[in-house]
C-alpha cells in the first residue's frame, strides 16, 4: 500500500511540473511574441476620428483614441459597458478564486476631436479597463444560494477608451466593428503591450523553473518508490 501511495505521488508530481513548465513555455514565448505583434501592429494602424471614418473605406483596418461619450445609456451604477466577476470561495491554494458570471459589452459611441464614433457590434474584448468597483471588501459565497461577492471592472461616461477595428457601414453612415476596446491611450496600449513583452520571459523562466523543481521531485519519488 506505502508502494502504491508514493508512486501516485510521484505520478501527481510529475504531471504538475510538466504542466508548469509547458505553462512557462507559453507566457515566456508565445505571450511574449503575442505581445509583441500587438505593440507592433498598434504602431502600424492610422489612428483615425469622425472625420477620417466617414471618409475611409469600408474593411479598413484602424485605431479610434477618445472617450466614453456621455450619450451612451448606463447599465450598472455608472457603467456603460463592464465584466463582472462573482467571488466563488477559496481555491486549492487558498487564494480567492471569481469567475466571470457577466458580460456587458454594448455598442457605444466613442467622442473624438471632431465627433463621435459608433462602435457597431457587441463582440469586443475589453483590456485594462479604468474603472473598478466591488460589492464588499468582506467576500462571502453561499453555496446553498450560488450567490457570491461581486466586482465590476468596464467603463463609464468620460472613461479613456482606444478601440481597434475595422470600418464597417453602419445604420447612419460609417461605423466601426471593434475588435477590442482599451482603457487608455493609443500610447498607453503600446507601452502595455511592450512592458508585457518584457516581463512574459522573466514570468515565465519562473514558472518553468518551479515545474523542474516539481519534476525532479516526482522523479526522485517514484525512484525511491
Amino acid at each position: 500500500m506505502r508502494g502504491c501511495s508514493g508512486r501516485g505521488n510521484a505520478i501527481v508530481l510529475l504531471l504538475a511540473g510538466i504542466f508548469f513548465i509547458i505553462g512557462g513555455i507559453s507566457i515566456g514565448i508565445v505571450g511574449a511574441r503575442t505581445a509583441r505583434e500587438a505593440a507592433e501592429r498598434a504602431e502600424r494602424l492610422p489612428v483615425m476620428t469622425a472625420g477620417d471614418i466617414e471618409r475611409g473605406s469600408v474593411g479598413t483596418e484602424m485605431i479610434v483614441e477618445g472617450f466614453i461619450d456621455p450619450r451612451n445609456p448606463t447599465r450598472f451604477r455608472n457603467f456603460v459597458a463592464y465584466i463582472r466577476e462573482e467571488y466563488r470561495g477559496l481555491d486549492a491554494n487558498d487564494n480567492p478564486d471569481w469567475k466571470e458570471d457577466e458580460r456587458w459589452t454594448p455598442p457605444l459611441l466613442i467622442a473624438t476631436e471632431d465627433g463621435a464614433v459608433q462602435v457597431a457590434n457587441d463582440t469586443y474584448r475589453v483590456e485594462e479597463p479604468p474603472v473598478k468597483w466591488q460589492e464588499s471588501d468582506n467576500l462571502s459565497w453561499n453555496s446553498f444560494s450560488g450567490e457570491g461577492t461581486k466586482r465590476y471592472a468596464g467603463f463609464e461616461s468620460g472613461s479613456p477608451a482606444m478601440v481597434i477595428g475595422r470600418i464597417v457601414d453602419g445604420v447612419e453612415g460609417r461605423a466601426v466593428e471593434a475588435e477590442l476596446m482599451f482603457g487608455g491611450t493609443h500610447a498607453g496600449y503600446i507601452a502595455f503591450q511592450r512592458t508585457t513583452a518584457s516581463i512574459s520571459p522573466i514570468i515565465g523562466l519562473v514558472l518553468g523553473g518551479v515545474g523542474l523543481l516539481i519534476l525532479l521531485g516526482g522523479i526522485w519519488f517514484l525512484f525511491r518508490g
